[in-house]
């Protein structure tokens, strides 16, 4: 637990994070288009549809809530190196989302 919590928690300094919440081996992420306000996307953009296909393509499976929220709950065999795995990949499919002109003017907006 004590290794998924600092991944997520080292998450919240991504653009796109607005907040990381765990209890054990269940987290989530907040996507925010703001991180000040905590804004959230605009529902046109589909950020969680968004994020699920990047991180279907990274190899990554977690559950996408309407409203911009990410829900994890990993395998409790998980191993440090399982977890490294996991963040990277989920830090790439961030990055990826990040790089779409119309999310990143999103953010910057």
């Amino acid at each position: 637990a004590p290794l998924f919590a600092a991944g997520l928690d080292a998450l919240r300094a991504h653009p796109l994070v607005g907040d990381a919440r765990h209890r054990g081996l269940l987290g989530a992420l907040e996507l925010v288009s703001n991180k000040a306000t905590k804004r959230g996307f605009d529902a046109s953009l589909s950020i969680g549809v968004r994020v699920f296909a990047a991180a279907w393509r990274n190899g990554v499976v977690f559950r996408c809530f309407g409203d911009g929220i990410l829900g994890f709950a990993p395998a409790l065999t998980y191993t440090e190196s399982d977890f490294e795995q996991l963040f990277a990949r989920l830090g790439k499919t961030l990055n990826e989302v990040l790089a779409a002109p119309e999310v990143r003017a999103a953010v910057a907006g």
